[in-house]
């Protein structure tokens, strides 16, 4: 009953596979979540190496009677959730807004903010009545700052940011704690896509040149800073932005002495 359970969400690839290996070897009991089904059961050999304690379901985070499926599942296999983590993410509609594809516009929203909404509506009254837990939402490229043509991908993380710090308001007294992790420029699926195709090299040309001078981080850095998050060490952040970026020390250090309630947060400068 002591073992620790995190669920992660869009762990068939990225940054979410990442995570689910990294919280795997630091001893968590790790439920992985994705659509593609071959995807899962490649996670699933994968998270075997360390123990036979995981497990992987396939569910659509834009839909929320799979999403409360999968908290009854986990529930019913484990008894408890001690970590959530909002990684599954979308971002196709690439180019001016008034020309991209709506549907893919309207998916980058539906699954960036309407699929984390959906699992807080799942997860909160699970860690309110058992006592204890921590979501981690991903926000991600354009949330303090503008996206050129990337909007819908943009919009969406920086509205999970604002839906973090609310959250967090709400919950102010109870042992729930909402942190959001921007986890920086990682080789990943969804970047080589901005990469390497037609349109994204017509209108994201940025990008590759942001990997030539190394401004990507390794595989392990996103991780590491939600399993910080999630083991308390960071506690100062709720509702509050963090970056991979940040310099770990550094951060306790300026939590530690600021009296400003607003730092790491979206405020409007006049």
């Amino acid at each position: 009953m002591d073992q620790k359970v995190v669920v992660i969400t869009g762990a068939t690839r990225g940054i979410g596979r990442n995570t689910a290996l990294f919280f795997a070897e630091k001893g968590f009991s790790v439920v992985g979540t994705g659509r593609d089904s071959e995807k899962l059961k490649e996670v699933q050999t994968e998270l075997e190496k360390f123990s036979p304690d995981h497990s992987m379901f396939s569910m659509d985070v834009t839909k929320q009677a799979e999403v409360q499926q999968v908290v009854e599942n986990v529930l019913g296999k484990y008894g408890r959730i001690d970590v959530w983590i909002n990684n599954a993410g979308a971002f196709m509609a690439i180019g001016p807004t008034w020309e991209v594809k709506q549907e893919d516009w309207i998916n980058d929203v539906s699954t960036n903010l309407f699929g984390t909404f959906h699992c807080v509506q799942a997860v909160v009254p699970v860690m309110l009545n058992q006592g204890f837990g921590s979501i981690i939402n991903l926000v991600g490229g354009g949330t303090i700052g503008a996206f050129k043509y990337g909007n819908g991908y943009g919009t969406s993380k920086t509205a999970i940011a604002r839906l973090t710090e609310n959250l967090v308001e709400e919950l102010a007294e109870t042992p729930v704690k909402v942190f959001a992790l921007d986890p920086g420029l990682n080789d990943t699926d969804m970047t080589r896509y901005q990469r390497y195709t037609g349109v994204g090299q017509k209108y994201l040309t940025g990008i590759e040149s942001l990997f030539e001078q190394n401004i990507d981080v390794p595989p392990h850095q996103a991780p590491q800073f939600a399993f910080l998050l999630a083991a308390g060490e960071l506690d100062e952040y709720v509702g509050r932005v963090v970056s991979v970026y940040d310099e770990l020390e550094q951060l306790k250090t300026v939590a530690a002495n600021a009296s400003d309630s607003d730092f790491y947060k979206l405020r409007l400068k006049k």
